[in-house]
């Protein structure tokens, strides 16, 4: 029995955990994680398209709302190694970076090509180059002696 003058504690049974896998947040997180992992596996079949942004947005939106299909995009066969890389130590191969900086070069002239030389084209071209020295700019994973890059 509680003394009149002890204070109520407060009742904690209806209210729902933040992290409960059921949570808005969580539900949100793992939308926008299936969301940016459908666009990425759709553009990996159209050209030109990105797929890795998407697929790293998608991990990063999984690591807040299920750390489980993280887990599994970081071990995935075939883009887990450049994800893992991304993730942890902020690398991308010489391939990678070729690939996105000539990806970025197309879509710019195609750009240019159907809209025309106008002062959009000349921003969004400018914003593209600024993409593609970033790119070029990050660290790329260490080479063993024989030239093969290591797996970490």
């Amino acid at each position: 029995m509680r003394r009149p003058d002890e204070p109520t504690p407060p009742d904690t049974s209806s209210a729902p955990e933040p992290s409960s896998p059921s949570s808005l947040s969580n539900r949100t997180w793992r939308a926008l994680g299936a969301a940016s992992i459908a666009i990425g596996v759709a553009n990996a079949f159209i050209p030109l398209l990105p797929t890795t942004i998407f697929l790293l947005i998608g991990v990063w939106a999984y690591g807040k709302g299920d750390p489980v299909m993280r887990r599994k995009l970081l071990e995935h066969p075939r883009f887990g190694l450049a994800l893992r890389r991304w993730v942890e130590h902020r690398q991308i191969s010489r391939r990678g970076k070729w690939a996105a900086c000539l990806g970025i070069a197309a879509s710019a002239a195609i750009t240019a090509a159907l809209v025309g030389m106008k002062p959009v084209t000349w921003l969004v071209d400018a914003g593209l180059v600024v993409l593609i020295i970033y790119l070029a700019t990050r660290k790329e994973p260490p080479a063993d002696s024989d030239g093969a890059l290591k797996e970490r």
